[in-house]
């Protein structure tokens, strides 16, 4: 697996759209045609707030049905949008793009998902949202509707043009997430006092976008690894030190979810995308024991006990790299020799017996 090249980035985009890896599913018809407008009832449990949520053959990858040839679905200019390379999606319930259009205005209900990861080590987190929709649509981040359709004297695109927006709590997220939305097509006799007679419906479409900035911290490796004239023999325990500081040099004292690994040979070059990282041949996960990484709370460092003496390596090149507990990208690394590894002793030959 080749992991992300972020190492000790002073901020971090994340962009997660609508777009080729959203998932999308036709519910079918809503039955309370009522208005104002809501969310329907007795959706599939989990479908917005369970990033395990099991999707079935009929959940369709969104790429068929980017970007539609119809005249206002064009690729959005709404910075949020623009920025983070949203796409347009229609679907309808029979799968061939722009929804079906029912002369007597009936709202079909159709589902968009997609999941992703935070860093585990993330801080400083910001999230704006945005979505855009026609006709109606409610955004949700794991099960909490974070975006409603903000114009209820409508009845047609009113969660549209423009867009509807908001900041989000960074506490809505998690390792794992789940970026879902409900688009109800067409209006019908929905709102008296607007529409008098059914109205068919027009074509269906939702693009959506989250943009979290954060920052990822700086892992500062600890003696004796940073010493250069530091023997690292093969067949030693060596200590693997480390602490964690924020881009403004403050020191986290409190503990992170991550993982240690020793892999063999050099870090990865960044430029090259086809370079990975070796075969690991130690880790650690936090804990007290000392098979574990353990955590000092006084002076926020982290240390492990990688014991070659235990183990059968060649002399050589190692890196000793810290991995984040949710993604797995490497937060910073450390290049080492192994070297002095003990010569196997030729056995003696039998006593000659008498």
């Amino acid at each position: 697996m080749i992991l992300p090249m972020t190492l000790w980035a002073t901020e971090v985009i994340q962009d997660e759209v609508s777009n080729a890896h959203t998932k999308v599913f036709y519910y079918g018809v809503e039955s309370i045609n009522t208005y104002p407008v809501e969310p329907t009832v007795g959706l599939p449990t989990g479908w917005n707030s369970n990033p395990g949520f099991v999707e079935s053959d009929k959940w369709i990858p969104a790429v068929q049905f980017l970007n539609p040839p119809l005249e206002y679905l064009v690729p959005s200019t709404f910075p949020l949008f623009k920025e983070g390379n949203a796409q347009w999606i229609s679907y309808s319930s029979n799968g061939m793009g722009p929804a079906v259009i029912p002369a007597d205005g009936t709202r079909e209900v159709y589902l968009y998902r997609k999941t992703f990861k935070v860093p585990a080590v993330a801080y400083n987190v910001s999230a704006e949202v945005a979505i855009a929709s026609d006709n109606y649509g409610w955004l949700y981040l794991n099960g909490t509707g974070v975006l409603e359709p903000e114009d209820d004297t409508e009845n047609d695109r009113n969660f549209f043009s423009p867009p509807s927006t908001a900041s989000i709590s960074p506490k809505l997220l998690a390792c794992d997430n789940v970026l879902a939305a409900e688009v109800q097509d067409g209006c019908g006799d929905c709102n008296p006092d607007v529409v008098t007679t059914n109205i068919a419906n027009g074509p269906t479409a939702a693009i959506f976008a989250l943009k979290l900035d954060y920052e990822l911290p700086d892992v500062v490796w600890q003696p004796p690894v940073t010493n250069l004239d530091s023997g690292r023999k093969n067949g030693s325990t060596l200590p693997l030190k480390f602490r964690f500081y924020t881009q403004d040099g403050k020191l986290i004292k409190q503990p992170q979810q991550v993982y240690l690994a020793v892999h063999e040979g050099r870090f990865p070059d960044p430029e090259n995308e086809s370079d990975e990282l070796g075969k690991i041949v130690a880790e650690w996960n936090l804990g007290n024991s000392v098979r574990n990484i353990r955590f000092s709370k006084g002076n926020g460092q982290y240390i492990a006990n990688f014991q070659t003496n235990k183990m059968d390596l060649n002399d050589g090149t190692y890196t000793a790299v810290v991995h984040d507990g949710c993604t797995g990208e490497a937060l910073g690394s450390t290049e080492f020799e192994l070297v002095g590894k003990k010569k196997e002793k030729d056995p003696k030959p039998p006593k000659p017996k008498k």
